[in-house]
């Protein structure tokens, strides 16, 4: 049997809250009708030697993929980070996921406000200026935005 079954789900919720981000990106995009693009993104980023963690939180969650980063120029160590973008993925193995097993620090406010975001990306309003506009407002209280005592 792989070692991935026997991953607790709560080692995954207890790794989120600590090294985890749940992020809405906004972009321009020079074809879209409103010229700016949204995606939703949960990741995970570790120093390189902590890849078999990434690896096996990724078979878990049957989701995302993971890439390799250099951050040489700072002087650091490589890095590896668990990345899911793919919406659908997002939407029905991460969000269910973490409903099923929440999250306990601070990060459960930031899933909140991205779950908020999640149905915004459901009813297609992320494709107008209405709903662009909603995404940024709950940015705004996302991950270190969001005021200490709050």
């Amino acid at each position: 049997m792989s070692a991935y079954k026997f991953l607790s789900p709560w080692y995954i919720v207890g790794f989120t809250d600590g090294e985890g981000c749940f992020a809405i990106l906004i972009t321009k995009h020079k074809t879209k009708k409103v010229g700016k693009d949204a995606n939703l993104c949960f990741e995970i980023e570790l120093r390189a030697d902590d890849k078999p963690v990434l690896e096996l939180i990724q078979k878990r969650l049957n989701c995302g993929r993971i890439v390799e980063l250099n951050y040489e120029r700072y002087g650091w160590k490589p890095h590896v980070k668990f990345v899911v973008r793919k919406q659908s993925d997002i939407l029905y193995k991460v969000i269910p996921f973490f409903k099923k097993f929440p999250l306990i620090g601070k990060k459960g406010k930031d899933f909140e406000l991205f779950c908020q975001a999640a149905e915004i990306f459901k009813k297609k309003s992320h494709l107008t200026e209405e709903g662009i506009n909603q995404l940024l407002k709950i940015r705004e209280f996302m991950n270190n935005r969001r005021p200490m005592f709050g």
